[in-house]
C-alpha cells in the first residue's frame, strides 16, 4: 500500500511568504533579488524573519534565534508557506528542538534544497509534503526552474520531459517521491527524523565532494537497506566533485551505477535537480511517475490537484 504524505494547502496571489534563515549567512542583495522575483512573479506577500542576515561565524546566528525565526512563522497562521534564504550548514543544529505542534493543526509549505534536505526529512517522518526547489538566493539562476517553483506552490500538475543519459536504466515506476542532498540523506538514518524508503522514488544530489566520500554514502545508505526495495531512483547534479591526491578512479554515476547495479527498479542520471542553475522543483512526498528511456526521462505527478 502506498505511503500517504499529507498535503498543505496551495497558495493564491496574496498569500504571504516567510522567509528564514536556518543554515549558513544569507547574502542581503541575493535576498532581496529573490524578493523581487517573489513578488512581483509570484504575486505574494514577503515577510522575514526577524534575524535572516544575522551572522554567527559561518551561520546565519546562532541557534538559537534560527530556531526562533523558524519556529515563528510555523505559529503563525497568517504565514502560508515558507521559504529558506539559502543552505550551506546548520539545519541539523536545530531540527530537533523545533515544535510542530502547530504546523501538524496548520501544515504549509516549506520550501528549499542542499542542506534543508534535514527540513524535508523531518516533515516527511511526521506525515507532510514539502517541496525541495528553488531558494531565495537562486531564484535569478534560471527562469524555468523559478516557474517550477511557482507551479509547485500554487498546486499545479508538474510534468518534466528531460534529456536522456547513456547509464540510463530503462523503465516505468510510480511512487511518493523523496530525497534531496546526498550527505544530509546518509546523517539522517538512524535519527529521529529516519525514512522508510521501501516503494519511493528516491532523488540524490550532491557538491562538492571528493569521490570517495560519495561512494562510502552510497555505502551507508544500501547497508542501512534503504536502496534496496526502491520504486526508482533519479540521479541529479553531483556538481563540482573532486579527486583525491589518490585517484578514487570513478565518476559520481559510476559510484551510483556501481551499488544499484543489482537491483531492478530504473534509473536515470543528470537529472536537473541539485545545485546547478536547473533545478527543477518537486513537491516531496506526492505520488509521481517516472518513465526512463535511454533518450528522455519523464517525471509528472500522478495525481493532478486541479
Amino acid at each position: 500500500m502506498t505511503e500517504v504524505f499529507k498535503t498543505p494547502t496551495f497558495l493564491k496571489a496574496g498569500d504571504t511568504i516567510g522567509v528564514v534563515s536556518v543554515a549558513s549567512k544569507l547574502d542581503r542583495e541575493r535576498y532581496e533579488q529573490g524578493k523581487s522575483i517573489v513578488e512581483e512573479e509570484f504575486g505574494l506577500k514577503v515577510r522575514a524573519g526577524d534575524h535572516i542576515f544575522d551572522h554567527h561565524f559561518n551561520y546565519a546566528g546562532e541557534d538559537e534565534v534560527r530556531l526562533e525565526d523558524l519556529q515563528q512563522m510555523l505559529d503563525n497562521p497568517n504565514i502560508k508557506a515558507i521559504i529558506a534564504g539559502r543552505g550551506g550548514y546548520g539545519t541539523t543544529r536545530i531540527i530537533d528542538q523545533v515544535d510542530w505542534t502547530s504546523f501538524k493543526k496548520n501544515p504549509k509549505w516549506l520550501v528549499g534544497f542542499s542542506d534543508i534536505t534535514a527540513l524535508h526529512a523531518k516533515i516527511q517522518s511526521i506525515g507532510y509534503q514539502s517541496i525541495h526547489g528553488p531558494m531565495m538566493v537562486t531564484m535569478t539562476n534560471e527562469q524555468l526552474s523559478t516557474d517550477s517553483l511557482k507551479n509547485a506552490l500554487f498546486g499545479e500538475p508538474l510534468d518534466y520531459i528531460e534529456r536522456g543519459h547513456s547509464f540510463n536504466r530503462e523503465g516505468n515506476c510510480k511512487g511518493p517521491i523523496i530525497g534531496g542532498n546526498l550527505c544530509l540523506l546518509a546523517h539522517n538514518v538512524g535519527s529521529s527524523a529516519d525514512l522508510d524508503f521501501e516503494g519511493k522514488i528516491l532523488f540524490i544530489e550532491d557538491i562538492g565532494e571528493y569521490y570517495y566520500n560519495i561512494d562510502r554514502m552510497m555505502v551507508q545508505l544500501k547497508r542501512a537497506g534503504k536502496l534496496e526495495k526502491l520504486s526508482g531512483l533519479i540521479v541529479g547534479q553531483f556538481s563540482n566533485s573532486k579527486e583525491n591526491s589518490t585517484l578514487f578512479g570513478k565518476t559520481a554515476n559510476e559510484i551510483v551505477q556501481e551499488h544499484t547495479a543489482e537491483y531492478i527498479y530504473p534509473v536515470c542520471y543528470d537529472f536537473p535537480i541539485g545545485h546547478e542553475d536547473e533545478n527543477r522543483a518537486v513537491r516531496c512526498g506526492e505520488v509521481m511517475e517516472l518513465n526512463i528511456t535511454k533518450n528522455q526521462v519523464s517525471l509528472k505527478t500522478s495525481t493532478p490537484y486541479v
